[in-house]
């Protein structure tokens, strides 16, 4: 019988409302469907967080929500795995997502 792996990782958010951390969770496993052109990112478990398929470049969503490009920071996720919301380093927001589970 072959036995099923989940990575889940929960990410503490400094700044987030009236609480200092705030708990949130990207289970790295399934898929986000993304706004604007109905864009599906699937998410691939790695020994340092989920890679991100289905954008440009080599995305990799860590542990603290940084999802860096080939070596470079290109967004930062914040949310659960229900919704995900991705901005741009410059403020700018670049996804927002959904998938079928949440933490």
């Amino acid at each position: 019988m072959k036995s099923a792996a989940v990575t889940l990782m929960v990410l503490t958010l400094a700044g987030c409302g009236s609480d200092a951390k705030i708990a949130a969770c990207f289970p790295c496993e399934g898929h986000w469907i993304c706004g604007g052109e109905g864009t599906r990112v699937d998410l691939t478990p790695s020994a340092d967080g989920c890679y991100l398929s289905g954008l440009p470049g080599r995305n990799l969503l860590s542990q603290d929500g940084t999802i860096t490009a080939d070596g470079a920071v290109v967004g930062m996720a914040t949310g659960t795995g229900a919704r995900v919301t991705v901005v741009r380093p410059d403020g700018s927001q670049w996804l927002y997502c959904a998938a079928g589970g949440g933490c």
